[in-house]
């Protein structure tokens, strides 16, 4: 079945979104971008999350995105990639293992830290031992809660949180026919305005990550600097470098980038050389650049350069359908640099059955909507239960009103014959009748109850956490309710009892037991609660229909 997934991608430079429909070939419905405050996010980090959280707003307005749900990525030095070979277990030992074995692989402090994995597959250790290769993915909690908080603070809410060079390789490889079993890999170089994210992977499996904090920005400052410009007018100055224009200030830019050019080349081959050094790398058949700061002029033809091979831009709309975007070819053209991200991250939203992808969204958040989906379950549960009792009371209240019923006709007939006495004093016989039907009418209502005032008052103080599962009364001297409840936990039991207990009818409120059963999400707690009934409880109805002379 066709869905629809969100990827969100918070850059340095702007916030991107795309959504793709999923189920056979992906088709990009929508994309849209908007720029961020500068500052708001730095190094990949997000410094403000209420500016990012307005730009997020307005993407979302402009862009018309239905969905509140997104895949967010996160891309910074507190997002560590490992590889691992371990004993061979299962997924649920491998979690629990993991919490141990990971302090020696990655340098975030444990408890800190946030982790997921994947099983890659299965290996031979050199002494023979069954093995599996697994792919480690972490992040410092507190970058990626406030991220989450940006997010949350435009009304969304994250399904999952990709790590963005996954997402690139999930992109740039949708549409590609791979190596042809040549046992090579591919490096994918994305450069951004703050951070250039280099990964090389195998078949769609990644090798080899690394997050660097250079990228456009770099040379925009150095236009801004160097020229005593401000940094709207540097940015645009670099994007007109090597239009052919003959202004004397676009060519000072153009001598300032193609000089800064080389630190960020540089950065980007120290990269790829540390890769291919290691034991066991494959050689790298070719290098994909994608990114907003890949159009920088002369920046490809300088890697081509000094990477050799083959090197490339990248084409996530290649292995993808078009929907109604409303962008015309040549813009879209001109915007596929900045698709890759956004693609890739909404690309993480299909998973297909038995295999398991990747999230960094903490454990807690996930727990807790697992929780709340439940508690729906349970509200729906109480929900029957409510309607079971208000039969009860709909039952009860015709049980009422017949005794209304009864009633008023006995007071009928007192009316009648008080008329009658006042008419015939002289005939004893029907004054004594009078008063012996008065005497059964006020027999009849002397311990009368307003049950419906009483229920709306219960009503009106029931906790949210608390349901009734049963609701008994009787009328006398004093009369008595007893209650069957169900809550949460035991705190459910003590709400009931504080709130019930300012209820005026009720005198001697308890709880005569209160019992745990369950554990975790599925505990519940039954309770029987008891009170007598004060004389507030009582209806007005025979002071009402006999007026003063009935007191």
């Amino acid at each position: 079945m066709a869905t629809r997934v969100v990827g969100l991608d918070i850059g340095s430079y702007a916030v991107r979104a795309a959504e793709v429909t999923l189920g056979g070939q992906p088709t990009l419905e929508r994309f849209a971008q908007v720029t961020l405050a500068p500052g708001a996010v730095r190094g990949g980090e997000v410094i403000d999350p209420g500016a990012v959280s307005a730009a997020i707003r307005r993407l979302w307005s402009d862009g018309g995105f239905k969905s509140k749900r997104v895949v967010v990525g996160v891309a910074n030095q507190r997002v560590v990639v490992r590889q691992a070979e371990m004993a061979q277990m299962s997924e649920s030992d491998l979690e629990s293992a993991l919490r141990f074995e990971a302090q020696e692989l990655i340098p975030i402090p444990i408890e800190d830290a946030i982790l997921d994995f994947q099983i890659l597959g299965d290996t031979v250790s050199p002494t023979g031992e069954p093995r599996m290769r697994v792919l480690l993915a972490a992040a410092q909690r507190d970058m990626v809660r406030t991220h989450l908080a940006a997010v949350e603070g435009a009304g969304l809410s994250a399904a999952a949180v990709d790590v963005v060079p996954f997402a690139l390789v999930r992109s740039l490889t949708l549409g590609a026919s791979m190596f042809e079993g040549d046992g090579s890999a591919e490096a994918i170089v994305c450069i951004g305005g703050g951070v250039t994210n280099v990964v090389v992977h195998e078949q769609g499996i990644p090798r080899f990550v690394r997050v660097l904090l250079v990228g456009g920005d770099d040379l925009t400052q150095a236009i801004a600097r160097d020229l005593n410009v401000d940094v709207d007018m540097a940015e645009d100055l670099k994007r007109r470098v090597g239009s052919g224009s003959g202004d004397e200030t676009v060519a000072r830019a153009g001598q300032i980038v193609s000089s800064r050019l080389g630190t960020l080349v540089e950065e980007i081959r120290g990269s790829i050389d540390y890769y291919t050094a290691q034991a066991q790398s494959a050689p790298i058949s070719r290098i994909i650049v994608t990114g907003g700061a890949s159009r920088t002029a002369g920046l490809m033809e300088r890697l081509q350069s000094q990477l050799g091979g083959r090197v490339e831009p990248g084409h996530p709309l290649a292995g993808m359908r078009l929907g109604s975007l409303g962008i015309g070819e040549s813009q879209l053209a001109e915007l596929e640099s900045l698709l890759a991200v956004p693609v890739g991250l909404a690309l993480a939203g299909e998973v297909h059955k038995g295999t398991r992808r990747i999230s960094l969204l903490p454990r807690e958040i996930a727990v807790g909507r697992t929780q709340r989906r439940q508690t729906a379950g349970v509200v729906i549960g109480v929900g029957a239960l409510a309607a079971l009792l208000l039969a009860l009371w709909a039952a009860k209240a015709a049980e009422v009103a017949d005794e209304r019923e009864e009633a008023d006709e006995a007071e009928q007939e007192v009316t009648t014959l008080q008329q009658q006495r006042s008419q015939l004093a002289a005939q004893s016989t029907l004054a004594a009748d009078v008063s012996r039907l008065e005497a059964q009418f006020r027999f009849a209502l002397a311990d009368d109850i307003a049950w419906p005032k009483l229920f709306n008052e219960v009503a009106s103080v029931i906790p949210n956490d608390v349901w009734l599962a049963s609701f008994t009364g009787t009328k006398g001297s004093p009369g008595t309710v007893s209650v069957n409840g169900r809550g949460f936990d035991q705190t459910s039991t003590a709400r009931w009892l504080q709130r019930a207990d300012g209820i005026e009818a009720f005198d001697a409120l308890w709880v005569a037991n209160s019992t745990k059963t369950g554990v975790g999400a599925q505990a519940i707690v039954n309770f029987t609660s008891q009170a007598n009934l004060t004389a507030a409880a009582r209806s007005t109805r025979l002071q009402t229909r006999l007026g003063e002379g009935a007191q």
